[in-house]
């Protein structure tokens, strides 16, 4: 049998051979370009790195704010404890007051005698007390007075610790720096923290005056 023909003289099955092969050749090329990437997208490429020279800027930057803010959060939290430090003393040195003035005695004795008792101290001023000193946690038509302070007793911000000594008399030798939480006086009722003037000054208290109202 004769082969058919269409209009251009070619057998007509060869015309979806053709179409097969153009759509083939036509995909693969959508194909790549969708894979070749444009100028912009490999700069934008390039750019998702830092270069030595940014990260050079960022950590010199982040140095200068260090440099600058350190110091300021140093000086804030020294001025704190400070500040604190003398809040404690003067809150302490009043429930003194008040104790003396409702027992004609300083805090800080065993009750009936004149002898200095360090836990006594704590006591007296914590808790319920009769007029010779006597304590109780509770009152009653005995324990009369106080209490004068709000448990717990406070803590020295140096080293934490509550413990008071009580000295008979200034001319008594304090307890060695820092060894105890704070040191009271039977005598006159003086209240002072135990630390060294060198501790003192650390946390920006440099005048005499409040390096003395502070240890004395």
């Amino acid at each position: 049998m004769a082969a058919r023909y269409c209009l251009t003289r070619q057998p007509c099955g060869l015309f979806f051979v053709n179409d097969v092969a153009n759509m083939r050749a036509s995909r693969q090329t959508s194909i790549l370009l969708k894979r070749q990437t444009s100028p912009i997208d490999k700069c934008r490429s390039r750019r998702a790195a830092f270069s030595l020279v940014e990260l050079v800027i960022v950590v010199v930057i982040i140095g200068v704010i260090s440099a600058v803010a350190v110091p300021r959060i140093s000086n804030a939290a020294k001025g704190a404890k400070s500040a604190a430090l003398m809040a404690t003393l003067n809150s302490v040195r009043k429930a003194i007051d008040v104790y003396y003035a409702e027992h004609n005695q300083y805090p800080g004795y065993t009750p009936g005698t004149t002898t200095p008792n360090n836990t006594k101290f704590i006591e007296q001023l914590l808790d319920y007390s009769s007029a010779t000193g006597a304590t109780n946690p509770l009152g009653s038509s005995t324990y009369l007075y106080g209490p004068y302070l709000r448990p717990p007793f406070p803590a020295n911000p140096f080293n934490n610790l509550s413990t008071v000594t009580v000295k008979a008399t200034p001319a008594v030798a304090d307890p060695t720096k820092g060894t105890v939480g704070w040191v009271a006086v039977l005598s006159n009722g003086a209240f002072y923290v135990s630390a060294t003037t060198t501790t003192l000054n650390d946390i920006g208290v440099v005048k005499q005056d409040r390096v003395d109202a502070m240890l004395k």
